[in-house]
């Protein structure tokens, strides 16, 4: 234990001496969390200016008009401006006056009900952003809640044997204007109620990405006692291999905590991020830890040299940060993708977060939190197996 507390003892000072270990472990981590939180504005500060022109003038139609949109501008998410026409609408969206138009054709309530295909047009202007795709979401949004008249005008016809009255059509229309609240801006940009708000998610995601590179210094400290030729002297000390792999992961275990714990105060504090109750918090974080190690320690025993383990694990440790979402939650759907997200400790630690402040509840980041334990052991057994081969 003495062997291996000189150890951790020698490698700690080298890594306070490197800046570069302070830029990846904290700086770099909340200066990316500021750029993207201008890039990927939360629901509340969205500021669309956008136009209806209604053509139809139906009852579907005054679903949208006079239900949906109304809505958006008490929320104070939309700001409507009246226009003359639909090419008063297309030109203003062209010159960059409005954000987003919905132009509503003539017919569209007549097709609806009659359960034929029927389109909203969305203009967005170019460098609208988020706020042209929250205008294509809002009526991507009400397009789906009119699947749903559209199918019981069809069963009705079915159930009638002919076309529905038009007491009928006008009750199924007026059915999309009640359901009208069904769309909320915040899931369209969020992706859920039980997302984390965007600074927490960035600030959480950015953590979870660095403290990959942040822990690879173990590994690295490995191959680098090789290069520089100090691993033969110290296999040939009444040193046990084991005292070299336990102070070279302690170091780790250690700088990877600090960076972690640093940068969820350091985001609470200073940026207003939300982590969650901190019994549940730290619970994640000394599990993603565990997992960047053993990934990290597995992924390096495959290098030869120092640069090529940097290589290895850098590339290992952008692709496990994009598929677990660490810049924005992975759009999409298949077994694929969800194959992809549940092998990321990434993504089980933002979910874990996410469920944390959700419910308030430590219990509830249980799951994630076993969940990347159980990569850690995946990955630690063999890379300390394969480790200690290499010292013997």
């Amino acid at each position: 234990m003495r062997a291996a507390s000189a150890i951790l003892g020698k490698d700690l000072r080298l890594r306070l001496r490197d800046r570069s270990m302070l830029l990846f472990a904290v700086v770099i981590p909340l200066g990316l969390t500021v750029l993207f939180s201008f890039v990927f504005p939360d629901a509340e500060d969205i500021e669309l200016t956008g136009t209806v022109v209604d053509e139809d003038g139906g009852e579907v139609a005054s679903g949208f008009v006079d239900g949906v949109l109304p809505t958006l501008v008490d929320d104070g998410l939309l700001t409507l401006v009246d226009v003359d026409d639909a090419q008063d609408a297309r030109r203003q969206v062209e010159d960059g006056d409005l954000d987003a138009a919905w132009i509503v054709p003539d017919g569209f309530s007549r097709a609806v009900t009659a359960g034929e295909a029927a389109e909203l047009e969305v203009l967005v202007a170019a460098g609208a952003g988020i706020a042209g795709e929250v205008a294509r979401g809002v009526a991507d949004a009400f397009a789906t809640e009119l699947e749903q008249v559209t199918l019981a005008v069809a069963v009705d016809a079915q159930a009638r044997g002919g076309a529905p009255s038009p007491q009928r059509i006008e009750a199924l229309a007026a059915a999309s204007q009640e359901r009208s609240d069904v769309i909320a801006v915040e899931d369209l940009v969020t992706g859920g109620e039980d997302q984390l708000d965007n600074m927490s998610y960035l600030a959480a995601g950015m953590a979870s990405f660095f403290v990959f590179f942040v822990v690879s210094t173990g590994v690295i400290g490995l191959l680098e006692e090789r290069s520089q030729g100090t691993m033969p002297r110290l296999l040939a000390a009444p040193i046990p291999p084991g005292a070299i792999q336990l102070g070279k992961s302690l170091g780790s275990l250690i700088v990877g905590l600090a960076s972690m714990t640093v940068l969820a105060f350091a985001s609470s504090l200073l940026l207003g991020a939300d982590w969650g109750h901190p019994l549940g918090v730290a619970m994640l974080i000394v599990a993603i830890v565990l997992a960047a190690m053993g990934v990290m320690a597995l992924v390096g025993t495959f290098a030869r040299t120092v640069e090529q383990a940097g290589n290895f694990q850098s590339i290992v440790a952008v692709v496990l940060g994009l598929f677990g979402g660490v810049f924005f939650p992975i759009p999409g759907e298949g077994w694929l993708i969800d194959v992809a997200t549940a092998a990321s400790p990434h993504g089980w630690f933002l979910q874990g977060l996410s469920e944390l402040v959700a419910s308030g509840e430590v219990a509830a980041a249980v799951p994630a939190t076993l969940a990347i334990l159980a990569v850690a052991v995946v990955t630690a057994v063999p890379a300390f197996v394969l480790q200690r081969r290499g010292l013997a």
